[in-house]
């Protein structure tokens, strides 16, 4: 079992504030603030601090993603990392996520009517966005 992972100090080391869910309001949500503080537990539970804290990094390097810290897109980014390990040496990872619109992403993927969780929608998105889709499984 993996040793507990300290939430708070990847998000603050990453410049993100952990805020509990029923002090949240659309109207008044700002940039670098997370209000799904059981996603960040779970993924770094998962898959340790480093793994967190590239997540969390590749949402908040531009401030137009800073603002997209919601569960689903977390979700989907880990998910994206862990199932393609090559993305994390491509020395252009972060300048690719930072020309991303990941609200867009997000507002496409919940506006679609597949039945699929809007992570996965997101996930699919992602894929296409960094030229791996279509998925072949094992070996894509």
């Amino acid at each position: 079992m993996r040793p507990s992972v300290n939430i708070h100090k990847v998000a603050r080391e990453c410049g993100v504030i952990l805020r509990d869910w029923q002090h949240h309001s659309p109207t008044s949500r700002r940039g670098r603030e997370c209000f799904c503080k059981p996603t960040v537990r779970e993924i770094g539970r998962r898959h340790g601090d480093d793994h967190l804290r590239l997540v969390l990094m590749l949402l908040t390097g531009s401030p137009r993603n800073a603002e997209q810290l919601y569960s689903d897109v977390l979700k989907a980014v880990s998910r994206l990392l862990i199932a393609n390990p090559d993305l994390i040496r491509r020395p252009s990872l972060v300048a690719d996520f930072n020309a991303l619109d990941l609200g867009a992403l997000r507002r496409g993927a919940r506006s679609m009517k597949y039945g699929m969780a809007t992570s996965d929608e997101i996930l699919v998105a992602l894929r296409m966005q960094f030229g791996l889709w279509p998925y072949r499984g094992e070996a894509a």
